[in-house]
């Protein structure tokens, strides 16, 4: 749980403009923007899983885990 933790303290205005233009889009536009709110929590797990290790500390290479 530290990796995800650590994954938003870095980047969390990068996923309040991926959910706000998600939902924002989705009201205002077409529904089918929706669908950026489950492709924003995937990435956000996938990326938690391979930039962050289980400590909550980043991991240099790209999914070089030791």
């Amino acid at each position: 749980m530290k990796r995800y933790k650590s994954l938003l303290v870095d980047t969390w205005w990068l996923w309040l403009v991926i959910f706000g233009v998600g939902i924002g889009l989705g009201t205002f536009v077409h529904l089918s923007f929706y669908s950026a709110i489950p492709i924003g929590l995937f990435v956000f797990f996938y990326f938690g899983l391979m930039r962050y290790d289980k400590h909550g500390n980043s991991v240099e290479g790209f999914g070089d885990h030791k």
